[in-house]
């Protein structure tokens, strides 16, 4: 150490100074942090007064230093160690590196089992020269990214290209801090997050959906809201979002779009086209966004507790239907079975030959049911379905059970109720329908999820994470309606003709076509 230099002990008092604010947006997640490694910390030497140029040798290019804290109740966030790292793996030509998985384990090695989360601060630049492929373990579940004022200007690809990497390894930002010449911003691990309040690292520009709310049921809106969000946290903008029964029933609340009207970006049903937008390298901003978006991205899936944590209830409303939950399997000894079973519009829709609208068969359910009943452990049914008159008889010799919430949660919809229900069954048939998927996409990872297949003509297992299409699979074995459908295409298109329907009248025409084109 050069002369003059303050002591080690000194200078980690005023390396102490900075920290707290840039700790401050974990500790708004609640969340502790035991240890930072932080690497090339000159970069913030300003913050630290007039010692900064000193506490910068210490702490100066590549060099690797280790902080453990330990949280006091009346001095706050205390280190009480500094220590250096010892070297990492062998580096190109002979020489030593660090890399993520050898700091993480040495910090992990160091905590000595203790509790919290390891966070590595270093600049952006080296972030992203040690970045690991997705199938290799991150190490580390909170980062800060050191970053010069020009490299986090809405411009500048590469500091998003960072940001959409980091969320592919399932880190979210929650926040930035403003440091001399720069900004440190900071991720944490999406299932780590705690307040949805406090999420986002958006200055890009923006991303709406404005149909949301007006297009689709409930499930629809779910996809619908999910997909515009995590877009906006994965690739830096700002969502602004309608009202929509998200707000009233999940407590969600996000700015509503501006005045000003973004140019729309559709995308059709029952594709998974909208995906593309998750592999581009310079993903459109300043949208509109319109269509289902139920093909769930790859990306999507190390944020699957952030989803269930966006879409849950109100404290008193969970604790009812856990509550519920409890009394009905004795407190986890029964083995909770959900059907759903979807009728009504389904019904209207068989008119129209369309594949993914087919009714699945009730048997299909019953030998399902028959075939798993002996191996489960005191097993009891609920039957989720749109007509219950006409579906719960079906189901009698299992003798399915009702659900009887107590007043808080009585007000909730019956649809609400269900979608509750099935998310927390132990096992789950659900059906050709996003809302029974959502559910299931939802669920704990413990649930066993099954899905109808028309090829198979039953139920099959399903993962609802690791589905590569799922309306697809309701196109299979099924059969064009070919000439058969044509009389009855061309009376219904005189009908309506006659009634002055011109515009129904000439889709009706351009159907028939299709079908005689591709008979």
């Amino acid at each position: 150490m050069a002369a003059g230099s303050p002591t080690i002990d000194t200078a980690v008092q005023y390396l102490d100074l900075d920290l707290e604010a840039i700790l401050r947006p974990f500790r708004d997640q609640s969340v502790q942090v035991a240890s930072i490694v932080a690497i090339g910390c000159h970069q913030i030497r300003a913050d630290f007064g007039e010692h900064g140029e000193d506490v910068a040798r210490i702490a100066a290019g590549n060099d690797v230093i280790l902080l453990r804290l330990v949280v006091d109740t009346d001095s706050g966030l205390t280190i009480v160690v500094r220590l250096p790292m010892s070297p990492g793996e062998a580096g190109p030509g002979g020489g030593r590196i660090h890399t993520l998985d050898s700091l993480a384990r040495q910090a992990r090695e160091l905590s000595n089992g203790g509790s919290g989360e390891h966070l590595i601060l270093l600049p952006s630049r080296m972030l992203d020269e040690m970045i690991v492929p997705l199938a290799t373990n991150f190490g580390f579940r909170a980062v800060v990214a050191l970053s010069s004022q020009e490299a986090v200007q809405p411009n500048n690809g590469n500091a998003w290209k960072l940001q959409r990497t980091l969320f592919d390894h399932g880190l979210v930002g929650i926040g930035s801090v403003q440091i001399a010449g720069g900004e440190a911003r900071c991720f944490l691990a999406s299932d780590a997050v705690r307040s949805l309040h406090r999420v986002g690292l958006g200055s890009r520009g923006q991303v709406t959906m404005s149909s949301l709310g007006t297009n689709g049921q409930f499930a629809n809106q779910l996809f619908q809201y999910a997909y515009v969000k995590l877009y906006a946290l994965r690739h830096g903008l700002n969502a602004a979002i309608p009202a929509w029964q998200g707000n009233q029933y999940f407590g969600l609340d996000d700015p509503s779009p501006a005045d000003v009207a973004l140019p729309e970006l559709r995308f059709g049903p029952f594709t998974d086209n909208d995906r593309v937008l998750w592999d581009s390298d310079d993903p459109p901003i300043n949208i509109d966004l319109w269509g289902y978006f139920q093909e769930l991205p790859k990306c999507w899936q190390r944020h699957r507790p952030l989803l269930r944590r966006m879409f849950t209830l109100s404290t008193l409303h969970e604790r009812a239907i856990d509550a519920w939950r409890y009394d009905a399997t004795l407190g986890g000894q029964r083995t909770l079975v959900a059907v759903h079973v979807r009728r009504g519009d389904y019904r209207d829709r068989q008119q129209l030959d369309l594949p993914w609208f087919r009714l699945v068969p009730e048997d299909w359910y019953l030998v399902w049911l028959r075939a798993i009943w002996p191996m489960l452990r005191d097993p009891l049914l609920y039957v989720a379905t749109d007509e219950p008159d006409a579906i719960l008889p079906i189901f009698q010799e299992f003798a399915p059970i009702s659900a009887t919430f107590g007043p808080t949660a009585r007000a909730l919809p019956d649809n609400i109720r269900d979608f509750e229900i099935l998310r927390r069954a132990d096992y789950l048939a659900i059906c050709n329908s996003s809302f029974s998927r959502m559910a299931a996409i939802l669920a704990p990872s413990t649930q066993k999820c099954f899905c109808p297949s028309f090829n198979a003509k039953g139920f099959v297992p399903y993962e609802p994470w690791v589905d590569p299409g799922f309306w697809v699979r309701f196109t299979d074995a099924w059969r064009r309606p070919g000439l058969r459908m044509a009389p009855r295409i061309v009376a219904q298109s005189f009908k309506r003709a006659l009634v002055g329907q011109r515009d129904t009248c000439r889709a009706a025409v351009r159907r028939l076509a299709k079908i005689l084109l591709n008979t």
